[in-house]
Parts: structure tokens; sequence; C-alpha cells
């Protein structure tokens, strides 16, 4: 008989299981708020005027225009309230409505110069949130 015993190699596995599913959420965390800043970069650039896609062509362009600045605010929503729901989720605890409510003020300030790129992503925003309330766990 060994003076040691030996561990079944099914704990050691599932001990390297559990580490690779916190490390895949952090790398969501990262990846979410990597595109969640790549999206409000692109949005500052957009609704701010520095970048111009369509100069007052036609109206069709005007909805194409607006769309896509209404369009890329809301993915900035979407992708930083991923990355902060993961990060809450590793931390064990829940995304707080504080926490929901700041960016979606930093959402509407984005768009506040337009009209009707702030009509659309108020409207876009509440259909998200709602949409959010509706599949979270309770």
């Amino acid at each position: 008989m060994s003076k040691f015993k030996k561990e079944p190699e099914k704990t050691s596995k599932k001990k390297v299981k559990g580490r690779s599913k916190e490390d895949f959420a952090f790398k969501t965390v990262v990846v979410s708020a990597v595109l969640g800043g790549f999206f409000l970069l692109l949005s500052l650039l957009f609704n701010g005027y520095i970048i111009t896609i369509f100069m007052d062509i036609d109206v069709l362009f005007d909805i194409i225009d607006v769309s896509i600045k209404a369009g890329v605010i809301l993915l900035f929503f979407l992708f930083t309230i991923i990355s902060i729901g993961n990060y809450k989720e590793l931390t064990g605890k829940p995304i707080e409505m504080r926490e929901v409510f700041l960016v979606f003020i930093m959402s509407l300030i984005q768009s506040f110069l337009h009209p009707y790129v702030f009509l659309l992503t108020l409207i876009g925003l509440i259909i998200i949130i709602f949409y959010l309330y509706l599949v979270q766990d309770s």
C-alpha cells in the first residue's frame, strides 16, 4: 500500500472546468466592454457631426442616417449593460437599477443634438429595458 492517496482524476477535471467557466465569463465581460467602448466612440463621432455619412441628400438618406446613429447608440447601451451584468454575475451581485439608469442617461446624452435620433433612441432603449426586464431571472 502506498502512503499517499491518489485523488481521482474526475475531481481535478471539475476544478478545471469551473475555472474555465470563470475565465470564459471574464472574457465575455472584457469583450462586451471593448465593444461598448467602440460603439461609444463611434456614436460620439457620428452624433457629434465629426463624421457625416449623408449630407441632406434625400429623405431616404436622412432616414438611413438617423437609423445608423440611433442603432450605434442602442448597440452601445446593449453591450455596456451586458458587460456590467456579466461582471455583476461574476461577483455574485445583481445589477442595480441605478446602473441601468446611468447607462440609459449616457445613451440619451449622446443623441440630444438631433431630435429624431433622440426619439428613436428613447423608444429603442425603452424596448430593450422592457425586454431585459421580461427575461431576467427572478
